[in-house]
């Protein structure tokens, strides 16, 4: 039995407590553009071990991935797969439940309830990842990345299957996935709702 879930997790360090002198504000330092990364992963309810995938997104194609580690950790051990996971929008849409279905003969999901985050054992592990990987401020996107696995790795369990997902443009600075085209927009191009002419009405004459 896994329990699933995701957590964002973002380049300025996670606010927790410190020490300080009384009548000191403390301050940590910021990132001058805040980036995030998502950590789709599960682990198992006896401790056995986890699946954990990093990515730069949270949407279905994102939550594939973690389907992918976990089908590729299934034929390994041999071994059916409870699927305890909630009602995340990466979870319900069209293509998550599709993909759910492709696996039925192994994958068995139990869906909780709404607003219940509590039953999900995940959901404690994200605070402890956060905490340790990061409560402090990384070098660049690269060492970002890097400090998640490792916090991910001291998470423990027998077998750890982690994936590092996140994709070179995003290492690179992007927000979103270059299309190859230079920026602006492109000469020729027209509206597909094309603009109606403006006309002009002609106006009564005051009296």
């Amino acid at each position: 039995m896994h329990h699933q879930d995701e957590t964002h997790l973002e380049t300025n360090p996670y606010l927790c407590r410190v020490w300080h002198r009384i009548g000191t504000q403390p301050v940590l330092p910021a990132a001058g553009t805040n980036r995030r990364v998502t950590v789709f992963g599960s682990a198992e309810v006896f401790g056995r071990g986890r699946v954990e995938v990093v990515c730069e997104g949270q949407d279905s194609a994102c939550f594939l991935r973690y389907l992918e580690a976990l089908e590729r950790r299934r034929r390994e051990t041999g071994r059916e797969v409870i699927l305890v996971l909630d009602n995340g929008p990466a979870h319900t849409s069209r293509v998550s439940r599709a993909a759910l279905l492709e696996r039925e003969g192994w994958l068995h999901p139990i869906w909780l309830a709404r607003y219940s985050p509590h039953p999900n054992l995940k959901e404690r592990e994200w605070r402890c990842l956060k905490r340790d990987a990061r409560s402090h401020l990384a070098d660049g996107l690269r060492e970002f990345v890097e400090g998640i696995l490792a916090g991910l790795k001291r998470l423990g369990g027998e077998r750890l299957d982690i994936e590092d997902r996140v994709e070179e443009w995003f290492i690179a600075g992007h927000r979103k996935k270059p299309t190859g085209r230079p920026p602006g927009r492109p000469k020729g191009a027209k509206d597909k709702r094309p603009r109606k002419p403006y006309q002009r009405k002609n106006l009564s004459a005051g009296t």
